[in-house]
């Protein structure tokens, strides 16, 4: 047998090999973003319960919201009608709650509904479907709400109903106005599909209607300041060339800081069969997030936001896909978050949108974990998520601000 004459080369060969196999591996491994389960909630109707499937809601699938504030989570319960706010430990700390669909809470007075017992409030309010919450750095809250079957107004030119308002609690869970289309006492708006506050204060309200997106910007008094229409036939276009490509409004969201609105946008192109020369169907090809002035109502600052690509290897061969990532919220320090779902449960993406570096997590959510799930991201950048399994929700939070201080790389 030869044996190699130059054995510090073989072994510089060798070296150099391993770290190339070793760095290549750490290249295509995402690291895993650290979750904290907090509390779970069973299912029921008690004050400390949740109840997600209520077969006989006219609604077709679940729909509550959960959103933090300062450590303190706030969870709508949308088939029972009810809000309740609670600590990071599970302790309620209050209870907003409609009392024709909610037995009374254990721990009030039965003579008096809206006793303070120790550390915990009950109070009484005709919640229809709360949803999407914004809790304001002066403690109010804000609920949206579906009106009753009797106050559902009616828009002829865009030929939609009129269903939903948002509702004003203050820092003691007492019910102070609701506002509409005009401000406070306004005209139901269309279906809200978002709501958010600001460093001011601010309520922004995002709906979807036939023909655009509306988002109706209010001052912390309940006074319209803006109206701004964003029109499904006039988006803006990332190419330069013409050709057939159709678009989609993923996600409208505001800035923390200034008078403007981010907008994530996807792109489809159209696929031509290469024989028949006839359309034959589209095809996924970017996303584009803008940002939208209000003052000027011009669109500036277009990042283009690569899609995740996932590989599968079978029989038939090897295909790359292309995954979406959905636009979750932006933080108070202008990092934007997407997600998309994945075999191990969502990659997170953390995009700053200063330096335009992405980082790039996995978080795992078990397959039991996915009957629903609802995610919030605060203005701080800490993401948590009510994950419903078949026997409960657990009410989760992974410390993503932590790192969006780091050098994104």
């Amino acid at each position: 047998m030869q044996y190699f004459k130059n054995k510090p080369l073989v072994f510089l060969l060798f070296l150099f090999l391993f770290l190339s196999f070793f760095l290549c591996c750490k290249k295509n491994h995402l690291q895993q973003m650290e979750r904290e389960d907090l509390f779970s909630l069973s299912y029921g109707s008690f004050e400390n319960q949740i109840n997600l499937f209520e077969l006989e809601s006219s609604y077709t699938r679940p729909d509550s919201q959960i959103s933090m504030k300062d450590g303190i989570f706030y969870i709508s319960n949308s088939a029972s009608g009810k809000i309740m706010q609670m600590t990071s430990f599970g302790d309620l700390l209050s209870i907003i709650y409609n009392v024709d669909k909610n037995p009374q809470p254990i721990f009030t007075n039965s003579e008096n509904s809206q006793t303070k017992a120790t550390t915990r409030k009950s109070v009484q309010y005709p919640l229809n479907h709360p949803t999407f919450l914004a809790i304001t750095d002066n403690k109010q809250l804000y609920v949206v709400d579906s009106v009753f079957s009797d106050r559902v107004e009616y828009d002829p030119e865009e030929n939609l109903a009129l269903t939903n308002i948002v509702i004003h609690f203050n820092e003691e869970s007492e019910f102070v106005n609701y506002i509409g289309q005009e401000g406070i006492g306004g005209t139901p708006f269309p279906i809200i599909e978002g709501l958010y506050t600001n460093t001011k204060n601010d309520i922004i309200v995002v709906c979807q209607t036939t023909q655009s997106i509306k988002v109706y910007w209010f001052s912390a008094d309940g006074e319209l300041l803006y109206k701004v229409p964003i029109f499904f036939s006039s988006l803006p276009s990332p190419y330069r060339e013409g050709g057939s490509f159709f678009s989609s409004v993923e996600t409208v969201v505001p800035d923390f800081n200034a008078m403007g609105l981010y907008v994530k946008i996807d792109y489809y192109t159209e696929e031509i069969d290469p024989e028949t020369q006839v359309s034959a169907g589209i095809n996924y090809d970017k996303s584009c997030l803008y940002f939208l002035a209000i003052e000027t109502g011009k669109y500036e600052n277009k990042i283009d936001i690569a899609p995740h690509e996932e590989t599968e290897t079978d029989a038939a061969g090897t295909n790359t896909n292309k995954k979406v990532f959905s636009l979750i919220g932006i933080s108070q320090s202008d990092k934007a978050f997407f997600i998309t779902p994945t075999a191990k449960g969502y990659l997170l993406g953390i995009l700053d949108l200063n330096s335009l570096r992405l980082l790039k997590r996995d978080l795992i959510i078990t397959q039991d974990e996915q009957v629903y799930n609802a995610l919030n991201l605060s203005t701080n950048g800490i993401l948590s998520g009510l994950l419903a399994k078949n026997n409960q929700a657990e009410i989760v939070w992974w410390r993503t601000d932590k790192i969006i201080g780091e050098s994104i790389r």
